[in-house]
């Protein structure tokens, strides 16, 4: 298969999987039928939906309509902590998202767009209006709706990212939660210390990091609170695949040697093994940066060949 196939499957396969979870969440349309196996992050979805998919007339209409009516349950805070984090939305794409919530009615999203000065060419990426109107507010019933869910009872803070990464793993230390939810590193320390405290989290030391678990103790939660959800860290598999379609872009000149179409494609290798390996899926493209020449591209072939049947059949998405 030639770098141009791949970029087209890879393209059809995000955007469905972008496409699925934004029905997901309410969003008006059909989805494609495959499932979504763990909880949406509304703000890396968004985010990743800007770089990926805003130039899909589906997604153009829809997307706006669905924020319009919902944009009260995504943080505004958060976006730009991923933006921060990742770069991965276009400046541009973020103004006018931001342009577009304030006609919506939406004021606090006025400091969206940090990253595009006044005097930038003029916003693209959303219409003036939502879309036809059929977007509802999402099922919080749902376990892909469960993040949002804890928001309503937790409010637009970092707690019920914080408490919904604990519901979903072991345990964890404070800069490694910070970094996975997208809020500052402060921010989660205090909170664990104010759970800790509350006697709802137990915590081991170890070296200069304190580990921190929930408490097993019957009454402080309840078993079936969050049992069987699985986090997904979209943001950092959203730089992936970034790089990912930027070297498939390198790679696609029919005229290069192998030897050229592997120098092009390493340069974007060492930001996509470690974008993959913080998403927990380093074993797509893991130890490419090692191989040369018709090695390193055949290597690189078999890893999109292996991230494209991820997307396809959503296997190995989520902890």
């Amino acid at each position: 298969m030639q770098a141009t196939e791949y970029k087209e499957r890879l393209h059809e396969a995000l955007r469905d999987f972008l496409w699925d979870q934004w029905v997901a969440l309410g969003q008006a349309g059909h989805a494609s039928g495959r499932p979504v196996p763990f909880m949406v992050d509304p703000e890396a979805l968004l985010l990743g939906t800007l770089r990926f998919a805003m130039d899909e007339g589906r997604f153009r209409s829809e997307v706006p309509d669905w924020l319009s009516k919902n944009g009260g349950l995504v943080s505004v805070q958060r976006i730009k902590n991923l933006d921060l984090a990742t770069r991965i939305a276009p400046p541009q794409g973020l103004r006018a998202l931001s342009e577009f919530m304030q006609k919506a009615g939406h004021r606090n999203w006025k400091t969206v767009a940090t990253r595009v000065s006044a005097g930038a060419a003029e916003a693209d990426g959303f219409p003036e209006t939502g879309g036809r109107g059929l977007s509802m507010p999402p099922d919080l019933a749902r376990p892909e709706a469960f993040l949002l869910r804890l928001r309503m009872v937790f409010g637009m803070s970092a707690r019920a990212e914080v408490v919904t990464w604990l519901l979903t793993h072991s345990g964890g230390h404070a800069a490694g939660i910070a970094r996975e939810t997208g809020w500052f590193s402060k921010s989660v320390q205090a909170i664990l210390n104010d759970l800790e405290q509350a006697g709802m989290l137990v915590s081991r030391t170890e070296g200069k990091r304190k580990e921190y678990t929930l408490r097993p103790r019957a009454g402080l939660w309840h078993p079936e609170l969050g049992a069987g959800l699985r986090w997904f860290a979209q943001g950092m598999f959203c730089v992936g695949l970034h790089h990912v379609l930027r070297a498939l872009e390198a790679a696609a000149d029919p005229k290069l040697s192998a030897a050229a179409r592997a120098i092009a494609i390493r340069r974007d290798l060492v930001p996509l093994e470690t974008a993959f390996r913080l998403a927990g899926l380093d074993e797509i493209y893991g130890g490419a940066h090692r191989e040369l020449g018709e090695s390193l591209v055949r290597r690189f072939a078999e890893g999109t060949s292996a991230l494209i049947r991820i997307l396809e059949t959503r296997e190995c998405l989520g902890s």
